[in-house]
């Protein structure tokens, strides 16, 4: 008898597991590619790409705003189910002069299994900090602030 029990107990452990991994969460994470500092404060959204051929959830806001924290982190629950692409973005402009490309439109199961690294710019594409490391749920920019360079040519390059 207890031995069926067992069997039953067993049984219901996927069941209860699969409603733990419902809802997916995405993480934006942006930090300054120079030393691996989180850029707090900053708007971060995600946008909800659903196809024509794709089911929809019968409620959803299609873009999502959050703020980072002070890891330079925000976190979206994607809704179930979830899109097959998703459109993220970082506004580094608030504070200072940075360079970064934080846009990015990618497909969703990229960054829950593996986790994206944002595009890097030209010649002087900036690496990871060897402590950061992508992370499943994750999209990653990498922000640099601007050189003494950059900051006497800007002047110059504006129309």
């Amino acid at each position: 008898m207890k031995i069926h029990r067992l069997g039953h107990l067993v049984c219901l452990v996927p069941v209860c597991l699969a409603s733990v991994c419902y809802a997916q969460l995405i993480t934006i994470r942006v930090i300054d590619a120079r030393d691996g500092h989180p850029l707090q404060k900053r708007e971060a959204s995600l946008r909800l790409l659903y196809g024509n051929d794709e089911k929809t959830p019968t409620k959803y806001e299609p873009t999502l705003l959050l703020e980072t924290d002070l890891d330079g982190e925000a976190q979206f629950r994607l809704p179930e189910p979830a899109p097959q692409h998703l459109e993220a973005w970082v506004d580094i402009t608030s504070e200072g002069h940075w360079w970064c490309i934080c846009t990015l439109s990618v497909v969703t199961l990229d960054v829950v299994q593996k986790g994206v690294v944002g595009p890097r710019w030209g010649h002087r594409s900036e690496k990871p900090p060897a402590s950061v490391k992508t992370v499943p749920g994750e999209i990653l920019f990498l922000a640099r602030p601007w050189t003494l360079l950059d900051r006497l040519l800007a002047p110059l390059l504006r129309e």
